[in-house]
């Protein structure tokens, strides 16, 4: 009962900030919802039982990448400018989002998961046994978030770097 009130409340603050975030016109409140919404993600995970993922979720994301996008803000010239929404992009990105979480429901509806009776042991969740993963099984992965976060960083520094064109 409590697991269902904390998954369902993570999920509404996800959900919730990640809408506020599309919706409002202000880049900083944009990057605060972002921060809300990787939050509410984390408290999921950490809902289904990987600490491991929700912490670095939480390290990772909220306390770089989302600190990275503020200074980059801070430091650009962008922090005054209002986001301009035209009724053509809102429309657009209805649509869009709504036929990606079509096309995701039906995927997660038609796919048959694993059931496991009994729950993982706790020795599965040390931080020595997900190193020796990250590094043999997962790799491909390990390599696509290091390269991810390269990417966030350099976006940053550019962004901050950037100066205002003369008009």
């Amino acid at each position: 009962m409590i697991e269902t009130i904390a998954v369902s409340f993570f999920a509404l603050l996800a959900i919730g900030a990640a809408v506020y975030a599309a919706l409002v016109r202000h880049t900083l409140h944009c990057i605060i919802s972002l921060a809300v919404t990787l939050f509410g993600v984390a408290g999921i995970f950490l809902s289904l039982g990987s600490p491991f993922v929700a912490a670095m979720q939480i390290l990772i994301y909220i306390g770089g990448i989302s600190v990275a996008m503020v200074f980059a803000l801070m430091l650009s010239v962008s922090l005054a400018r209002k986001v301009e929404h035209s009724f053509r992009k809102v429309v657009g990105s209805i649509v869009a989002a709504g036929a990606f979480f079509t096309a995701m429901a039906v995927l997660i509806m038609t796919t048959e998961f694993p059931v496991r009776e009994e729950p993982a042991p706790a020795e599965q969740w040390a931080v020595a046994n997900i190193g020796h993963a990250f590094l043999t099984n997962y790799n491909v992965v390990f390599i696509g978030l290091s390269l991810t976060l390269l990417l966030a960083i350099l976006a940053a520094v550019l962004v901050a770097g950037r100066e205002e064109e003369p008009s």
